[in-house]
């Protein structure tokens, strides 16, 4: 059976599923997978991946 491959977004890399984990939001809510060399990279700088954010910033439709 073939191993399932998957693209790292950030370095662009092929590599196995089995190598990747999820990278978390500043809520710890999982944000995209990666590979582990990119999840270090991302996480030891802010401590979450992509931009801090609040409830003021999540957009529900306005006539919610």
């Amino acid at each position: 059976m073939a191993e399932d491959m998957r693209v790292c977004p950030v370095c662009g890399k092929e590599h196995p599923r089995s190598e990747m984990t999820f990278t978390y939001d500043c809520h710890g809510i999982p944000f995209r997978l990666v590979c582990y060399g990119c999840y270090i990279q991302i996480m030891e700088t802010k401590g979450y991946d992509g931009q801090y954010y609040t409830e003021a910033d999540e957009c529900i439709d306005y006539d919610y």
